[in-house]
């Protein structure tokens, strides 16, 4: 079924889809799209089908002092959901709302969900249902918001956090890889976890009339919608006015008389990355109404603009683990330095040890503030030196073909042990075996602290380990077809003076570095060096922003990682407009970070069809 639409829209509305597969079942068109561009269907507090209604039951504390005491007729009013987290998932639903907490005067470990009220089931058991669900539904992806956290000590978050990584395993988005889960945390500690993903931005309008939400929602599509996944909350909330002055009346009551005014308005919605589209849509009881259906068929507005965009055959799908192999046999003879490449800034810092001594460029007063406040400077540490969160084989299957390997020896260290080297490098030899016509260039730089010994050490068991697959600097024209031909499938530049002693080893990629904090200032940057020409050879276009230190100083709460997602789409808009190539102007490697959940990869690769259709014009 996943050819249900061809060329075009076809039979089959995407609204008819079988709400309990629907992301698998959505055209291949579709399929290299971002997620926080499709249509999503979410749930607002989805646990609540199991708040503990007895009266002995406390209520939250947060809740004002009159509702405490009122709480037993307060109860019915708070209940958004009578189906099961399950159910949920069976109907449609992709994104949930969770909420935590610690009941209080509770000794035990246990946490619970709340709202207003707290859940009679664990966030263990749901968690095990959506793992369950999970493995019945092997293509399907979700996304789990965690937030809200009340009564929770350090303590009870760190035993959150191992929940979630032992029963919801992995992240993220690509079947090839078996992602199926993103965790959203919104809490400080999830900056110290490279598999958690940070606050989702909530557009929640506090509003007990549909045309006032509506009107709320118009007003913030006119600012724009932010860079990542973004969550438009159809759900309405009601003051203590209207609940004294309706006292028969609940919430269900309430949500279900205004849904058609809710869904014409849906309907109407873009999912995309203009301004004014829409992303995660989360409403109150979507399993009793056609709320799931309607926000799925949205995709159907994305898939004619995928299609007119690309023009392309539907099923025409590249697979990025080997798409050097799967390129037209028209681009076999085309130079690897004039292909338009992806690849990996810092690729190993997806491993960063916090607890590892500063490396010894850093100055003498950032040590001095790293003896003396370690508690506030290693956090700021990971989570600004933080630039992958894929392992390199991860990478590798994600398309990546160019590595930025940064080696080090580390102080005070008797040993010749490289941090990292030989476990990583094997496991590209290993991958390499398993896809004997892809090639991938790795850049051995700023090495610190390796002394000649130590680079005659690295050079050696590189040769050992690579072997016949190191590519020689002899070979002045790098084709796929004479790589092919001569079964070489590495090449390995080395920044030092060493390598010239080495014909295996080929001399520094230029890297465009722009030490820029904002998406504007990097593109100025390439832009000021496209202008100058291109390198003769392989060079790198870097899309890596960069922040200073008073920048990170001044926002504590932010990240690289924050700060790359926020300027994605202008960095992405200016990508789709670059070629690869001989001229002047053309790029080559394109390198980027957090090259897992933001698609690089894809839309490098794509890049390599303006080859083609130079080719075509040449031609004619």
């Amino acid at each position: 079924m996943s050819s249900v639409v061809g060329s075009g829209v076809g039979e089959l509305s995407l609204g008819e889809l079988p709400m309990e597969s629907w992301m698998s079942h959505l055209p291949c068109a579709l399929w290299d799209t971002p997620l926080y561009q499709l249509a999503i269907p979410g749930s607002h507090n989805a646990i609540t089908y199991c708040l503990d209604m007895n009266d002995r039951s406390p209520v939250d504390l947060t809740q004002p002092d009159m509702l405490q005491k009122l709480d037993k007729y307060m109860k019915p009013l708070i209940r958004p959901f009578e189906y099961t987290i399950k159910q949920q998932l069976d109907c449609g639903v992709r994104y949930c709302d969770l909420r935590i907490a610690h009941r209080p005067n509770d000794s035990s470990t246990d946490l619970y969900f709340y709202h207003g009220v707290y859940t009679t089931l664990t966030v263990e058991t749901v968690l095990m249902e959506i793992r369950e669900w999970l493995d019945a539904h092997p293509k399907e992806l979700v996304i789990l918001s965690f937030s809200h956290f009340l009564g929770l000590s350090q303590e009870l978050h760190m035993l959150l956090l191992t929940t979630i990584r032992n029963e919801v395993l992995t992240l993220r988005n690509l079947w090839a890889l078996g992602y199926q889960v993103m965790v959203s945390y919104e809490h400080s500690m999830a900056s110290y976890h490279g598999d958690l993903w940070p606050h989702i931005p909530y557009w929640w309008a506090n509003k007990c009339k549909a045309e006032a939400l509506i009107e709320d929602f118009e007003h913030r599509k006119q600012h724009g919608r932010p860079g990542g996944f973004f969550v438009t909350g159809m759900n309405l909330t009601e003051d203590l006015k209207y609940i004294c002055t309706h006292p028969t009346e609940s919430l269900k009551d309430l949500v279900m008389s205004t849904y058609p005014t809710l869904l014409s308005w849906v309907k109407e919605q873009t999912p995309g990355s203009r301004v004014g589209s829409l992303n995660i849509i989360a409403g109150d009881f979507i399993a009793e109404s056609q709320f799931v259906p309607t926000v799925v068929k949205l995709n159907e507005k994305l898939l004619k603009c995928v299609l007119q965009a690309c023009d392309r055959p539907c099923d025409m799908d590249l697979g990025y683990q080997d798409w050097m192999s799967a390129l037209p046999a028209e681009l076999w003879d085309v130079p690897l330095t004039n292909l338009a490449i992806p690849g990996s800034h810092d690729a190993m810092s997806y491993c960063l040890d916090i607890n590892s001594p500063l490396v010894p460029s850093e100055s003498d007063l950032f040590w001095l503030l790293d003896r003396l406040f370690s508690c506030f400077t290693r956090p700021a540490i990971f989570r600004w030196a933080t630039t992958q969160d894929k392992s390199i084989e991860e990478q590798l299957s994600m398309g990546i073909r160019f590595f930025d390997l940064r080696v080090a020896h580390k102080p005070d260290d008797s040993s010749s042990h490289l941090y990292f080297t030989h476990e990583t490098l094997a496991s590209v030899s290993t991958w390499l075996d398993s896809h004997p016509k892809e090639i991938v260039i790795l850049a051995c730089s700023h090495f610190e602290g390796l002394e000649d010994k130590l680079h005659q050490l690295f050079i050696f068991s590189l040769k050992k380990l690579f072997g016949s697959k190191l590519c020689p600097q002899k070979e002045s024209v790098l084709t796929l077809r004479s790589l092919w031909a001569s079964g070489y499938q590495v090449v390995l530049s080395y920044d030092s003076q060493t390598a010239a002693r080495h014909p295996e080893l080929w001399p520094a990629i230029p890297y465009w570095w722009a030490n820029q904090r904002t998406a504007q200032g990097v593109i100025s940057y390439l832009d000021w060096n496209r202008d100058l020409g291109r390198p003769e050879g392989f060079f790198v276009s870097g899309l890596n922003l960069t922040a200073d230190r008073r920048y990170i100083t001044e926002n504590p709460k932010q990240s690289l990682r924050t700060l790359t997602f926020s300027n994605w789409e202008c960095l992405r808009k200016w990508l789709e407009g670059q070629a690869p190539g001989p001229d002047p102007k053309s790029l080559n490697i394109i390198a980027g970070d957090f090259v897992g959940p933001l698609p690089l990869c894809s839309l490098v690769i794509a890049l390599n069809k303006k080859l083609l259709q130079k080719n075509a014009v040449r031609q004619n």
